[in-house]
């Protein structure tokens, strides 16, 4: 092992890319365009707000992550057909012993993209981007920062909670999109001219930065409600 037992092993997987998405009515209004962005910070706030949730005096490792080593799973190509042949859950265990090989934690917490429908409409949106839904009556511009929370037992990597991170906590997203609201996670609406003119541009604009705010908000709702039920397991097994 590299190093000796700690409580939580974190594992940062997204916020270094940012999409600049533009759909519409035919598909030959779709343009997407994913923009790097490691100078936002978001995976040192993730880690932040993880490190901040977790009491003192309960250990935590941040783990480092070679996304070109370990690229992330894309579960939106999971068809029904997929799942009834394949063992994903085995397959996501394997896939996190290979990410923190060479660590020895009672739980790993990951963050990742989480994917959201756009509406009514077969588009989807996922991680963090700015959407330009241009329409008959007009465009529409959505700022959103969807991120997913997993936390893995240490010992056979299975899952033992999961959540896409939100602001509104007491409303499960199916209720949300019952309820109106145009991607499950969080997300605002802008002015037409906040969308970039040029995608490369989005990396640049401080007002794009945001969804800084939106996933900030959003862990600190969250990840109480995941890490607490993690934190009395483990105060019962030391009884």
């Amino acid at each position: 092992m590299v190093g000796g037992p700690c409580d939580f092993g974190v594992v940062v997987t997204t916020g270094d890319e940012f999409t600049v998405l533009t759909t519409g009515l035919t598909v030959f209004q779709h343009k997407k365009t994913v923009v790097p962005i490691p100078g936002w910070g978001l995976n040192d706030l993730i880690f932040a707000r993880i490190r901040a949730t977790i009491p003192a005096g309960v250990s935590v490792l941040r783990i480092p992550y070679n996304p070109a080593k370990f690229p992330p799973r894309d579960e939106s190509k999971d068809t029904l057909k997929d799942r009834l042949f394949r063992d994903l859950n085995a397959e996501l265990a394997q896939y996190m012993r290979d990410v923190v090989k060479g660590t020895n934690c009672r739980h790993y917490i990951q963050i990742l993209n989480s994917i959201s429908p756009f509406g009514s409409s077969n588009y989807t949106v996922r991680g963090f981007g700015i959407l330009n839904h241009d329409v008959v009556l007009g465009r529409r511009i959505y700022l959103y920062a969807l991120a997913f929370v997993r936390i893995f037992d240490g010992r056979d990597f299975s899952v033992v909670r999961q959540s896409s991170a939100l602001i509104n906590t007491h409303h499960s997203l199916m209720v949300q999109r019952l309820l109106g609201v145009q991607i499950g996670g969080p997300y605002r609406e802008l002015p037409a001219e906040s969308f970039p003119t040029r995608p490369e541009d989005a990396a640049d604009n401080p007002a794009l930065r945001d969804v800084r705010a939106m996933l900030t908000e959003s862990l600190d709702k969250t990840l109480p409600l995941l890490i607490g039920v993690q934190r009395a397991a483990r105060n019962s097994d030391a009884r």
